[in-house]
């Protein structure tokens, strides 16, 4: 074969250097596939045999220990492609096509340069020229085959991976907590401080109904929670928990003794790098509940992922996130829907003559589709409806839930402390293993010695640490453990309004108790916008509705604060000529005009003015006429074309497909985008709106 082709090695292919590219997939190939690296060294002998001295064949193996898929990380390769196309190189020598490219698309680049600068290939079937046909289609086979039993591999595994894992019987890394047996069989950790420490996670948790009040928690009461390293394998570390080790735990099914597969996508890019995403629950490859022994059940761990949901920020609008208990004075946040549009209506504080006032306000139409917004509403009114309501509802029998919470205080303080002890009592274990070690050590090995005596005294300091912050936690809860206060508590159990409204009871306290009776209030104002209809959903399902509530009158400044008719002309015309609020209120003083109390204008009277007749803005005005030439927002762009609008965003910066028009409106910026198709893509428009 080689006598055969030597015919294709002319002087101008000699006159230029020869490439030996070595690579092998993976270090233990590396490691232990010896033979195979021995052979691939040894093309030097047929490049030296074609003609080319040893002082002009050069040794290209940096890409030792990497997959072929992906030039990405490969710097030899990247290398040797550079001096392919600067016309350096005469023959390229490899042992297999598979080992210069498993990629097809890469393989046929790498040809093409090689056609273009005259070089030829060779591998240990043989020399080729790709300037030749046959050659060429020779060489293209080769690459094709190389990436289809690249793919084929990989489908066998992964084949043989989800199969084993349908059947649960897949081995897979076990979070903390969890141990495997001998026999390969699931069971909790042998170790009673890291169970109890697990257990108190999701205790916590379903007390409290959120990560970060059950982060507060842990860190108030300064609990730690056990991780194993990997180096040394298995070691137990104690350490103050994050809220990615807890949204861990909470999120991981194996703590409801499922056995699951197949949560994450994986999608390689060009560039071999990895997106990894979460999948729901209806497309993991494998769902096995009741698969092992778990620290919770099934259902418990549904409604877990449920509550999680719906605090994150990241749910849909019209699914706002119910976020838990806050310090503000308004009782019903998270709880309270627009009548209107079925929206969660967000709360907004503001400051009037040194009073707090908040407002339940829905921004769904405003948002969402650029129209006026449903009407908001005075929360102090609505507040003491519910509060009456829920007052008159809970009895004596319910009043002795109270103790029920001290009790559960009580409970709570026992578990922290018994967690305390636990992990004093093994760091007096590690302490006197230090100490045994330090004591066995010949007093003449003094580098031993020293090492171990650091040993000892790092596991005292721990230990000291340790029970000063149990002493600590001892102290804080002394006043809820003395039982001198119950008789006070049934004393108030016949008046649940002083308990109510104590000044003792903070707005969260208060939102808390709220939550465990009522489910939602939806809120509907009428017609003349001065009465509200109050309908409860209880827990349980139960719809209870209120009497109407008479709304508050606004302020008599905000009455009088009006514009007359030449006015609002003038402003109509300013709003549709591009005048932003700012500059019609420059403008309408400068001709003259003033307010219905022979004020000058200002931005937020324009505001409010605006708002209070129906006048849209220039800002609506200009997003009208876009609408008119096929502009859309986000969210409507993204339901047309069926993708997150996440990704419309991403595609516009990128110029796939999607136009951006940009307004700036003040201090912010709007957009509007437009499917076009990618060759007539523009770059994005700026329109600044003072």
């Amino acid at each position: 074969m080689l006598e055969g082709s030597a015919h294709k090695v002319q002087s101008r292919h000699l006159s230029r250097r020869a490439c030996l590219y070595i690579r092998q997939s993976s270090p233990h190939q590396v490691t232990h596939n010896t033979e195979s690296t021995r052979r691939q060294y040894d093309l030097r002998h047929r490049a030296r045999a074609l003609g080319w001295p040893d002082d002009c064949i050069n040794i290209i193996d940096e890409d030792q220990g990497k997959s072929g898929a992906h030039m990405a990380h490969r710097t030899g390769f990247r290398d040797l492609l550079v001096r392919v196309a600067a016309n350096e190189v005469g023959i390229v020598l490899s042992l297999e096509v598979s080992r210069l490219r498993r990629n097809n698309a890469d393989w046929h680049q790498l040809l093409q340069f090689a056609a273009l600068t005259d070089i030829l290939i060779l591998d240990e079937a043989g020399v080729y020229d790709p300037k030749g046909s046959n050659d060429r289609l020779l060489l293209g086979l080769k690459g094709a085959i190389s990436e289809y039993e690249l793919q084929g591999i990989k489908d066998g595994l992964d084949g043989g991976r989800r199969n084993k894992a349908m059947r649960g019987e897949r081995i897979m890394p076990l979070p903390i907590g969890f141990v495997y047996t001998d026999t390969k069989k699931v069971v909790l950790d042998p170790d009673q401080s890291v169970t109890d420490s697990i257990h108190l996670v999701f205790h916590t948790f379903r007390r409290l109904g959120s990560i970060s009040q059950t982060l507060r928690c842990f860190q108030k009461q300064e609990l730690r929670l056990p991780s194993r390293h990997p180096y040394p394998r298995g070691l137990l570390h104690w350490s103050l928990p994050g809220r990615d080790q807890l949204r861990r735990v909470l999120r991981s099914p194996r703590y409801a003794g499922c056995y699951a597969y197949g949560r994450r996508s994986i999608h390689q890019r060009v560039d071999g790098s990895r997106k990894v995403s979460n999948l729901p629950m209806k497309q993991w490859l494998a769902c096995i509940p009741e698969a092992h022994v778990g620290y919770i059940d099934w259902q418990e761990y549904l409604r877990d992922q449920e509550t999680i949901d719906k605090n994150a920020a990241s749910c849909p609008l019209l699914k706002a996130p119910q976020t838990p208990p806050r310090e503000g004075p308004a009782l019903l946040q998270s709880r309270i829907l627009c009548g209107h549009c079925g929206t969660r209506m967000r709360v907004s504080y503001s400051k009037y003559k040194g009073r707090t006032l908040w407002y339940y306000k829905c921004n769904h139409e405003i948002v969402r589709h650029c129209t006026q917004p449903c009407p908001s509403t005075r929360g102090e009114t609505i507040d003491a409806a519910v509060s009456h309501f829920l007052v008159a509802a809970v009895n004596r029998q319910n009043i002795a839930l109270t103790l029920a919470v001290r009790e559960q205080l009580r409970a709570d303080f026992a578990t922290a402390d018994h967690q305390h002890a636990q992990r004093i009592e093994a760091l007096h274990y590690q302490t006197n293993l230090a100490r045994n070690r330090y004591m066995q050590v010949d007093p003449d090995n003094r580098l031993v010695a020293a090492s171990l005596e650091a040993d000892w005294n790092a596991a005292m300091l721990a230990l000291e640490e340790a029970e000063k912050e149990r002493q600590k936690l001892q102290v804080h809860y002394e006043d809820v453990t003395d039982s001198s206060k119950d008789a006070h508590i049934l004393a108030l159990a016949s008046d649940f309004k002083t308990v109510w409204d104590a000044p003792a009871t903070t707005h969260e306290e208060r939102k808390h108790l709220l939550g465990l009776l009522i489910e939602d209030i939806t809120v509907t104002r009428d017609s003349n916008q001065v009465r509200a209809d109050l309908r409860l959903r209880l827990r349980g399902g139960k719809v209870h509705t209120l009497p109407s509530v008479a709304l508050p009158k606004r302020r008599a400044g905000m009455r009088r604060r009006d514009i007359s008719q030449e006015a609002r002309a003038e402003l109509n015309v300013l709003l549709e000529t591009g005048f932003s609020d700012r500059l019609a209120a420059e403008e309408l003083n400068r001709r003259g005009y003033l307010d219905s109390e022979g004020q000058p204008f200002f931005r937020s009277r324009i505001t409010m003015i605006r708002n209070r007749l129906g006048i849209p803005s220039c800002l609506y005005n200009e997003r009208a006429k876009l609408r008119e030439i096929g502009y859309l927002t986000a969210a409507e762009l993204a339901a047309t074309l069926q993708i997150l609008p996440q990704q419309v965003y991403k595609r516009a910066d990128k110029g796939q497909g999607i136009e951006c028009y940009r307004i700036a409106y003040g201090k912010r910026c709007y957009k509007m985008f437009k499917f076009v198709p990618e060759d007539e893509h523009k770059p994005p428009k700026h329109v600044p709106i003072p």
